[in-house]
């Protein structure tokens, strides 16, 4: 009885080592480092900048499909697969990241710094609101990234459509 006991021990502390040794290889052992990536706000030659009139622009917050909503980098290896990278991954949350770098292209492009984001205080007059939803973001399997988005431009404080319409963009 007491060789059984010594012998069921044994068997557990020698599962219990493959375990930690297993965990330890998870939490840092010989895993590959994560790269994180951001996205930047385009480069525009610097125009002068309004003289703080004019109309104020708001962003509405970016929605994304639920797909591409986590931190890990999107690529579409098949017409409906994708595959999730573990080790290159956003910096923060995709949706507000975009929000932030598109609010940054207006203010660059107008060039105005009248540009906010959604949700702003009742007190700030918005002229116009700009909505946009992301159709798709990945990696292709050809290399290339490609980038499907749905947009739209409100006037008169969101009550009056100016524009719509739907873009396409491909880099590499």
């Amino acid at each position: 009885m007491m060789a059984a006991v010594r012998h069921a021990a044994l068997w557990a502390l020698v599962l219990g080592c493959g375990m930690l040794s297993g965990c330890a290889a998870l939490l840092g052992g010989q895993s590959a480092p994560i790269n994180y990536y951001l996205l930047s706000p385009v480069t525009v030659a610097s125009a002068p900048k309004s003289d703080g009139g004019g109309p104020i622009f708001a962003v509405e917050p970016v929605r994304v499909p639920q797909y591409l909503n986590q931190s890990g980098l999107v690529t579409k290896t098949s017409e409906n697969e994708i595959d999730v990278a573990l080790d290159d991954q956003w910096v923060g949350p995709l949706a507000d990241n975009i929000a932030a770098v598109l609010s940054e292209n207006i203010s660059l492009m107008i060039p105005s710094d009248r540009v906010v984001q959604l949700p702003v205080s009742a007190s700030v007059p918005v002229d116009y609101e700009v909505r946009l939803e992301i159709v798709g973001f990945e990696r292709q399997p050809d290399g290339s990234v490609l980038l499907v988005a749905r947009w739209t431009v409100f006037g008169d404080g969101g009550r009056r459509l100016v524009a719509m319409s739907r873009s396409d963009f491909r880099a590499g």
